[in-house]
């Protein structure tokens, strides 16, 4: 179908895809969610502006598939709001991003949904991870570590903070409306990591015991080095000329997510404290970046 997502029908999952000069993965990726064993669902395509073949195959597959949604961005706008862009659309119960480069198996949405069915105090459900490289070969068996069913919100929450690595279980399904209540993803990086530990402030992670997610590794991928700024600027936030306070905005945004969770204050105080001791061990790396951006904005008014 075409960019108009305005009245979608209402399907039991909603799939975001968002992408970015994806043309060399993005058909085996439209293909793994196509070819589920579960069909009740609807693939929005959010494309930020590209300028290679993505629109082109996009649009194919849009035409040969009623159940896919193509949006295209006339401008980039970051991949923070390019996620957003095809969260908001989606009229659904449970709901999953789907990165234009990763893949999943056949049954990982129908075993996902039967979980979320079936445990209503589940927010989200997530199968193990195969990471592969740019061809498409199994490098490494991942574990996520992130079956967080623990009935206290600050449990789930210390428990997640303390063991996440990479952000695999963000492509696992969620409830809608709990995601919804969230602070979605921020034009910061790693913010996807804080979304994943805001999440546990809503209800259970079930990890299922399959391997059902292969997420891919390579260089052109964002998390291939998260150390390389310009990378990480034109991924995140295409506005800026430079990414500032990045550690302290996470920070922030994870005090502003207790905040606003409806738990009990006995447990936002337990969160509470372990966070400010992160921001005790972090002090030097959050002082540094103040001394950086001072230092910047001076050099800059003397070139002037």
């Amino acid at each position: 179908m075409s960019s108009q997502t305005q009245n979608l029908p209402f399907t039991k999952v909603g799939i975001g895809m968002p992408v970015y000069n994806g043309e060399r993965y993005i058909e085996e990726s439209i293909k793994s969610n196509l070819c589920q064993t579960y069909d009740d669902f609807t693939l929005i395509i959010s494309d930020n502006a590209s300028s290679d073949r993505t629109q082109e195959i996009c649009l194919d597959y849009a035409s040969q598939d009623k159940r896919i949604h193509y949006i295209h961005n006339p401008t980039n706008l970051g991949a923070s709001k390019n996620y957003t862009r095809c969260f908001e659309p989606a009229n659904c119960e449970y709901f999953r991003w789907s990165n234009a480069d990763d893949l999943i198996e056949p049954s990982q949405i129908e075993q996902c949904v039967k979980v979320l069915d079936e445990n209503s105090d589940t927010v989200l459900t997530y199968g193990k991870t195969m990471i592969i490289d740019d061809s498409g070969k199994l490098t490494e068996h991942y574990d996520d570590h992130l079956d967080l069913r623990q009935d206290s919100a600050a449990e789930r929450f210390i428990t997640g903070i303390k063991s996440i690595g990479l952000s695999n279980v963000l492509y696992g399904l969620m409830r809608r409306d709990q995601l919804a209540k969230t602070a979605l993803l921020g034009n910061y990086i790693a913010s996807d990591i804080n979304l994943i530990i805001e999440l546990t402030l809503y209800g259970k992670f079930h990890e299922l015991p399959d391997y059902l997610f292969s997420r891919r590794m390579h260089p052109e991928a964002s998390s291939w080095d998260r150390s390389d700024e310009e990378t990480q600027r034109e991924f995140w936030d295409t506005s800026k000329k430079k990414l500032w306070f990045q550690h302290t905005r996470a920070m922030y945004e994870y005090f502003r997510a207790v905040k606003r969770a409806p738990i009990p204050l006995k447990e936002k105080k337990e969160i509470f404290i372990l966070l400010t001791r992160i921001v005790n061990w972090r002090k030097d790396k959050l002082f540094n970046e103040f001394i950086d951006f001072t230092k910047y904005n001076t050099l800059k008014r003397f070139k002037n």
